[in-house]
């Protein structure tokens, strides 16, 4: 019978701790100009060493952007997906879409582009999910959150940006395909809750779960 004991006090710190990010962590869109060391920078991509994946492929590629004629080419994708975007709400829903900041690419000093590069050859744990290696990258993104989190930083994951226009606009390797923009920066909102559950857009709906 494996015995599991209570943890000691500096794990105990650990997991309060851990909690603590995974409470205080949110989706930024409100940035100050303050610059981002790139020592810190550096730091916070280390999660990449650490980070799980689906037969330890690694299938991913980081584009930092700081120059701001790139962030401007970037934004001008932006804008053209998010008129698009616009046309699928009507009325008051409308009103409240026309109103939101979707994105602080401008405002925030650092941009990471992070990309799917898939792996050569056949990949350990992929013949059932060959979505595997994508979901992978997704994963270490989730775990990058929470370490610009812990640094007291924020970060905001700006969905409407075509794949192509981002890979149009910044140096990738072969065959990478973009799976995420995301802002990088000093939070300029000490946001309680999701920016969207406090404007009224939606709300967090308790978790489905079956047990068997």
């Amino acid at each position: 019978m494996t015995l599991h004991h209570a943890p000691d006090d500096d794990s105990a710190t650990d997991i309060d701790a851990l909690w603590r990010v995974l409470a205080r962590r949110r989706d930024h869109r409100h940035f100050l100009p303050t610059p981002v060391p790139r020592a810190t920078i550096e730091r916070l991509l280390e999660v990449f060493a650490v980070a799980p994946s689906v037969g330890l492929s690694q299938p991913w590629h980081v584009t930092v952007v700081q120059d701001l004629a790139v962030r401007e080419a970037i934004h001008r994708g932006f804008q053209e997906v998010r008129a698009t975007e616009a046309e699928r709400f009507d009325g008051e829903r409308r009103e409240l879409y026309d109103s939101l900041r979707l994105e602080g690419i401008l405002q925030a000093p650092v941009g990471l582009v992070v990309s799917h590069v898939p792996p050569v050859g056949p990949t350990l744990g992929t013949t059932s999910v060959p979505a595997a290696t994508e979901y992978s990258v997704v994963a270490a993104i989730t775990l990058l959150w929470l370490a610009v989190t812990a640094e007291g930083l924020g970060m905001g994951w700006v969905s409407l940006v075509e794949p192509d226009h981002l890979s149009a606009s910044v140096p990738l390797p072969h065959g990478a395909r973009p799976l995420a923009y995301l802002c990088l920066g000093h939070p300029a909102l000490d946001l309680d809750e999701p920016l969207l559950q406090t404007v009224g857009w939606g709300r967090r709906s308790p978790l489905s779960v079956d047990w068997v």
